[in-house]
């Protein structure tokens, strides 16, 4: 890919998984974990105040949700954010008080 399609490299948050044993009962363990630096939290709150003076187009920018709420949607709910409309995934995170994931105040 050209550095000409990006303004920027687009930063990935990669997930942990690590296999432990529980010595009471022998189960594996399977632990999930993706850290969420603060300053990207920062970087999407001032987005989403941005977006108000955005136009929306062909392709607006709604929603940065991190692999590990996306895998966590799908564990506990069911909800495949993959699959999912748009306007639900965003009720979902507003469900659920995830809405700092959310870039825009737009109704989408």
């Amino acid at each position: 890919m050209s550095a000409e399609t990006f303004h920027e490299e687009p930063k990935v948050l990669d997930t942990l998984i690590s296999f432990d044993e529980d010595r009471s009962t022998n189960d594996l363990l399977i632990k999930r974990e993706q850290h969420i630096p603060t300053d990207w939290l920062s970087e999407m709150a001032k987005m989403k105040v941005d977006s108000a003076n955005q136009k929306a187009g062909d392709f607006y920018h709604v929603a940065s949700i991190p692999t590990a709420v996306c895998d966590a949607l799908l564990i506990h709910y069911g909800f495949d954010v993959m699959t999912a409309p748009v306007r639900e995934t965003l009720r979902m995170l507003n469900r659920y008080a995830l809405d700092h994931f959310i870039l825009t105040n737009k109704r989408i």
